[in-house]
């Protein structure tokens, strides 16, 4: 299967909550972030989590990885570029970048498969064509 991707950048103001008393942001904000980009990507891409839960599908992460580079600090904002990649029929990977201005922060993926009724399957929701078609369509489209 020919990989194509799309890509998207979710904005996200550092929050005081999410630094320690030094005000670096604590490297469990960053699974948090990952989440949020991954979440507005299907939102914008028309294929919201809620509607895709509505038809009983859930999308579970299996694994995730996550690269700390550069620090970022309250008041910063950061950018997170999410690339989704279809690996296979089952699985897609999410790739992030967490960027200050130009700076690159933080690299990340997580790596996901449908399931419903708490089975994997390879049927999927609905929505989620829209992106499938944006994918293999024959030119990629960015979000």
């Amino acid at each position: 299967m020919e990989e194509k991707a799309l890509v998207y950048n979710a904005k996200i103001d550092v929050r005081f909550a999410e630094t320690d008393a030094m005000g670096i942001v604590h490297h469990a904000t960053y699974p948090i972030w990952f989440e949020q980009a991954r979440t507005e990507f299907f939102k914008t891409a028309g294929a919201s989590f809620l509607e895709m839960e509505q038809e009983g599908f859930e999308s579970p992460v299996l694994e995730m990885n996550v690269q700390y580079k550069q620090p970022c600090r309250y008041g910063d904002t950061v950018r997170v570029e999410t690339i989704m990649v279809q690996e296979d029929r089952i699985k897609s990977r999410f790739y992030y970048k967490v960027f200050v201005g130009d700076k690159l922060c933080t690299t990340g993926s997580t790596t996901h498969i449908f399931t419903k009724n708490g089975r994997p399957t390879r049927d999927r929701p609905t929505n989620f064509q829209k992106i499938a078609d944006a994918m293999f369509s024959e030119k990629p489209e960015n979000l």
